[in-house]
Parts: structure tokens; sequence; C-alpha cells
């Protein structure tokens, strides 16, 4: 941890004593312990492996990895997937006749069982997938792909780290939870409450309490999980960026005279806020906010500190951004090409953990990747996707 790093949380140290000196609501508790610097690779580390996938979370392991961020759909009957998509996609998923999915989107995991979403193969990206070449250009040809791949359980996951024999590894799982009605995957969101509820049994049957963030740009998941059990710690994730579509890009609703429909009733444009993502997370109850990091500054760095409230950063791959945003005091990253966040962190010389390898799981592929040049997407669209 870097001198810069822990001036900041000793900052925000501080600040606590003081909130409960002056008798004011202190920050949540939140029973992960963040010791070091966060390292995370999105969707398991979807430039290396399968996003989303036992595969790439193996991978993550064998990476040394603080955490495991992946997303979350609940199935017709009840189980809570790892996916990004609630729509089996185009450019990821086959189907049981060997053949890519349609463009349609027509499989929607929420309304499919867990025995129908088994049937399909998300191993191997498709480079040819028509309107969506731009995610193999950006995300496929470092990976390494592994055919006959499913989409697993959130059980899965934390068995298959209990098989490798990692008890310090976290799991920074997402609620893909869609609140605004002119979001595509409104139509079928599971309800709120019903969701968190299942997440929390799954994590109280693996005794993952201590181990699990769970993040989200619904906050009115946290708002559940903190009703439910309030010793889980949450994560607010928070983005506005315009050049993604107002729907897909933009969750704060900056300007808009109505709440947005993502910040469970919060109007961040009226006061006490007047845009303040930051105090508007503190206030709906999570611990730590997750932001695009374009959208980063060192003023919010040091406002979430102050409140006793961690800093996370997605979704970074360039080796010179991640520099910055280390230099801006952020607790921790999310990058698609944890390779080079790790090189990142050993050059700067930020400890990581000693990776965890298990040679004989059938998960386990090694650390290697595709030698090869990828595309970088203009306006921050590789991380639009």
């Amino acid at each position: 941890m870097t001198g810069k790093i822990k001036r900041s949380l000793l900052a925000g140290l501080g600040t606590v004593s003081i909130i409960a000196a002056m008798g004011l609501a202190a920050p949540a508790h939140a029973k992960v312990s963040w010791d070091g610097f966060v390292f995370e690779g999105h969707r398991g580390g979807r430039d290396a492996r399968p996003e989303n996938t036992l595969i790439s979370f193996a991978y993550g392991m064998e990476m040394g990895e603080t955490t495991l961020e992946m997303d979350m759909q609940m199935t017709k009957d009840g189980h809570i997937v790892i996916s990004h998509n609630p729509f089996l996609a185009p450019w990821l998923a086959k189907g049981p006749d060997g053949q890519y999915v349609g463009k349609d989107f027509q499989y929607d995991l929420r309304l499919m069982t867990l025995e129908q979403i088994r049937q399909f193969d998300v191993g191997t990206m498709n480079p040819h997938a028509k309107g969506y070449e731009d995610y193999y250009e950006s995300h496929g040809k470092t990976q390494i792909s592994v055919p006959g791949t499913r989409i697993p359980t959130l059980e899965e996951v934390f068995e298959l780290a209990n098989s490798y024999g990692d008890t310090r590894v976290h799991f920074d799982i997402e609620t893909k939870s869609y609140a605004d009605p002119a979001a595509p995957g409104y139509r079928n969101n599971p309800d709120p409450a019903v969701f968190v509820r299942k997440v929390d049994e799954i994590v109280r049957k693996y005794n993952m309490q201590d181990r699990v963030t769970l993040q989200t740009f619904d906050w009115r998941t946290i708002r559940e999980m903190r009703k439910i059990d309030p010793d889980i710690t949450t994560v607010a994730l928070v983005s506005e960026e315009p050049s993604w579509g107002w729907v897909d890009g933009c969750y704060l609703k900056i300007g808009d005279a109505k709440p947005s429909p993502w910040l469970a009733g919060i109007n961040i444009n009226k006061k006490p806020y007047f845009g303040d993502y930051v105090k508007a997370a503190h206030d709906v109850g999570a611990d730590a906010v997750s932001v695009y990091f374009k959208e980063l500054s060192p003023n919010l760095v040091e406002e979430a500190h102050k409140l006793g409230m961690h800093v996370l950063a997605w979704t970074v791959n360039d080796p010179r951004d991640m520099s910055m945003l280390i230099d801006m005091g952020v607790d921790g990253i999310i990058s698609d090409r944890p390779w080079v966040l790790k090189a990142v962190l050993e050059k700067r010389g930020i400890p990581t953990p000693e990776p965890t390898v298990k040679a004989d799981s059938p998960y386990h592929t090694g650390t290697a990747i595709n030698d090869s040049m990828t595309k970088k997407l203009e306006n921050g669209g590789d991380a639009a996707h």
C-alpha cells in the first residue's frame, strides 16, 4: 500500500472518530476486511478467460486477485446464475445445435430454468457476431477460449473457491437489477427484495458473509440488503456517461427534475446533494462507491474517505490510467486485464496475495493469454459493453 493510500485511509478513520464524537451517525459497519489494495478481474477477467465462468474465477485465484468480480441474474426456478446480460448474447453463447444464438435476444435467463441454461456453451467468443464485432476485437483476441464452458451458479462459485482451499479471496457480486422502465432488462426484472433474499440465503449457506461485497447500480437492492443483513458490505455503482446512451450509461440522471429510478428514491439534483453521488451513496447505506474511472477526481476520493467509504474504479485496462488512479488514492481497481493490473501493482510496490493454484482442478487453465493486439474503443466503449 502506498503512503498516499495509507494517509487517505487514516484520514477517513479520523473522520469516523470525529463523527462519533459529535453524536452523528457513523458509517455502516462492513464485515469485509479491506486490508490492502483491492485487485479485481472484471467479470473474472474477460480479456483472459470466458467471462463470468468457473474457468475465469479459477484464473483469478491463480493470478492472485484479492477479489473475484461477477454479475448475477435470477432464473425462472429461483437459482442465482452468473451472467452480465439477462439475455444469452450472440457474441458469447452457442446453443445445443453448436450454433451461436441469434441477435434477437430471445433467450432471457430470467424466464429460463437452470436446466435449460445449462444447455448453452459460453466458452468461446464469437468473432463474427453481426453488429457486435467490436466486442471480440476489444476483449476476445487475448482470451483463451475453453469450449464446453457453462454458465455457473453462485453456489458453484463458492464451491470452486472451497475446492481450491482459498479461504482469503473475496467475492464482489453484482445484482443485475434493472430499475429504469426504459432499460432493456426491466420487463422481467425480479423483485429487488426477492432477489436479495435469495442471494443472502446462498451467502449464509456457505458462510461467506465476511467475504462478500454486494454491488449494484440499483440502489434499491442496497436498501433491501440493509434490512435483511446490515453487516453485509454494500457497494454503490456509479456512472453518468452519455456517450453510452441515456439508459446504458446514465444512472445518476444529473439534471433531471425527477429522482433517478436507480437511486432508491434519492433525487441527487436537489438539496442536500446537488449532484454529490458520494454523499447520496453514503446516505443509502453503501460502504463503498464503485465508479467509472473517468468520472473520478481527487476531491471525490477524499470525500468518500472522509465519510469512511472505500473507492473502487472500473473498468480500467490501460496501465497509465491505473497508475493515475493509484496516485489519486483509490482503494481498488477492477480490470478486464488482470495481468496488466498485477504488473502495475508490482511495479508500484503494492502487494498482492499469493496465487492459489490447483493444477488438478478441471477449471485450471494456468495464467497465460494469447499474445495479440486488441482494439481500444472510443469514448470508453470497451467498458460500456
